[in-house]
């Protein structure tokens, strides 16, 4: 699905990312989606390449970066945040509303160790 909006799962991710916490240095969101720090500069210059966040100093170390969003890259999550809960129900339909509740307490509590 993904693919129908030309990014990729990485991509996606941080720009969910962003799009819930707000600005944050390279450093920081690496760390949030788990990709190594050689790895995030790459793509940061690809999201930013294609408008989708803004790269600036950072306001209280001149010295780091910090992304947000680009008002596009707002667009770009909206879209995500639909794509996402399409998918979510495609994959749950075959389960009961009592099998899916049960199914997302599972998931919600992995998620939090």
């Amino acid at each position: 699905m993904l693919k129908d909006v030309g990014i990729t799962p990485m991509q996606a991710a941080t720009v969910m990312t962003l799009h819930a916490r707000g600005p944050l240095s390279q450093a920081d969101l690496g760390r949030a989606i788990g990709m190594e720090p050689a790895n995030v500069h790459g793509l940061v210059a690809r999201l930013k390449k294609q408008a989708l966040i803004v790269v600036e100093p950072h306001p209280s170390d001149q010295r780091q970066l910090r992304v947000r969003l680009s008002p596009g890259g707002e667009r770009q999550a909206g879209e995500i945040a639909e794509l996402s809960a399409r998918a979510q129900s495609e994959t749950l339909a075959p389960l009961a509303p009592a099998e899916r509740d049960h199914l997302m307490a599972l998931l919600g509590r992995i998620a939090l160790d």
